[in-house]
């Protein structure tokens, strides 16, 4: 199985000693009929709430995009959200920006918990998404609790 590395330029180091990165942006691994992406967490301590999530969002959104993928192919999120920050306002606010990036029936499960802290004391969330880019189309069912 191959797999990938992605390191974006802004963390790469000048040296003749370091051959290998010590961190990286994403993993993509190559299996029999898709590419699954792991992007690490990702912040953007700019403006309030929505505009964090936002720019996470559109930042993930670009980079599947270059992966040859897009938002449908987010298979899970997850997203640490300050514990001053955690109320159902906020959920719904993150809802409400969710709700720009990706199409019923293609949500992402998804799983939101408070936190103490983030590295950047500026930022109110922090989001991790999995993604599986599928060779072909999707096939996608949805199944209710009715059935």
């Amino acid at each position: 199985m191959q797999k990938t590395v992605i390191l974006p330029e802004w963390r790469t180091v000048a040296s003749d000693d370091l051959d290998e990165p010590k961190s990286s942006y994403a993993t993509v691994t190559r299996h029999a009929d898709h590419r699954r992406v792991v992007f690490s967490g990702a912040l953007s301590p700019e403006g309030g709430l929505a505009e964090q999530v936002r720019t996470v969002l559109s930042h993930r959104e670009r980079a599947l995009e270059d992966l040859g993928g897009s938002m449908d192919d987010v298979v899970e999120m997850q997203l640490f959200v300050r514990e001053d920050a955690l109320s159902r306002e906020t959920q719904a606010t993150i809802h409400e920006v969710r709700d720009e990036f990706f199409e019923r029936p293609h949500y992402p499960a998804s799983t939101m918990v408070g936190v103490a802290a983030l590295l950047d004391p500026d930022a109110l969330v922090e989001i991790a998404i999995e993604a599986e880019i599928p060779d072909d189309e999707w096939e996608t069912e949805v199944v209710t609790g009715e059935e």
